[in-house]
């Protein structure tokens, strides 16, 4: 008499199991690279928004000011929170008269330092008398 045995081959080994966890890890790893990346990117995004909002801000209040009362040369310091880090923004105001008596030039610079490089943003505008 003979026994046939019927083997089951359909299933997963273990070594083909393992090398399928290994190739989603790295996936995975990639992914996680690649969502700390975009997390930089926008944090870096945030930062410089911040400072084209100031900057911007400084330009509104110099041309409230009266023609007379814009200083030469002006120097501020905003300390921000963005995200969890700590960003101190230089504000340096410098102008210049286009036509004496009647429009200043009023340049406005923002400096800031993230992760040891600096960066900065700069904007321009004419006040004049009214």
């Amino acid at each position: 008499m003979l026994i046939r045995i019927h083997r089951n081959y359909k299933g997963f080994t273990i070594v083909e199991a393992l090398v399928a966890l290994v190739i989603l890890a790295i996936l995975l790893l990639g992914l996680l690279s690649a969502l700390i990346t975009a997390y930089e990117i926008s944090t870096r995004n945030l930062i410089r928004d911040e400072a084209v909002k100031i900057a911007n801000e400084y330009a509104e209040k110099y041309r409230n000011f009266g023609l007379s009362n814009i200083p030469t040369n002006d120097t501020f310091e905003i300390n921000r929170k963005i995200r969890n880090a700590d960003i101190t923004y230089n504000i340096n105001v410098t102008s210049s008269e286009i036509v004496a008596g009647k429009i200043k030039q009023v340049k406005i610079t923002v400096t800031w330092t993230y992760k040891g490089k600096t960066y900065s943003h700069t904007i321009e505008t004419l006040v004049g008398s009214s």
